[in-house]
């Protein structure tokens, strides 16, 4: 069982940066996680990011983990969403954002 809980898929994502990458399709990332909080071609032009997750986990001492999931520089909105595997940036606000987003999805997907 994984050591981190999801508490919030609207978290503030300021001040996060570069943690790690994922590699997985945007459905499966759908299907754990719901829609992304932003979406360029729905929710106005972005010049570097056209998907993107904003999500809040606590860990097992309970501290809060912020971590963002996103496409970076792609073409436009369907490179990422519509490829069969993609290589998603994690950015966060420590070196266990990465660590929350893979052992979370990878329990949901196991599940």
């Amino acid at each position: 069982m994984t050591q981190y809980k999801l508490i919030d898929t609207d978290a503030n994502p300021s001040g996060t940066s570069l943690k790690g990458h994922i590699e997985a399709n945007y459905h499966d990332l759908v299907e754990v996680f719901g829609e992304p909080k932003f979406m360029g071609d729905r929710d106005g032009f972005s010049d570097k990011v056209w998907t993107e997750w904003s999500l809040e986990f606590e860990n097992e001492e309970g501290d809060m983990i912020i971590s963002t999931i996103y496409d970076w520089k792609e073409q436009g909105p369907f490179v990422s969403r519509e490829a069969a595997k993609y290589r998603w940036h994690i950015g966060g606000n420590s070196g266990e954002s990465a660590w929350a987003v893979d052992e979370y999805f990878k329990e949901k997907m196991n599940a």
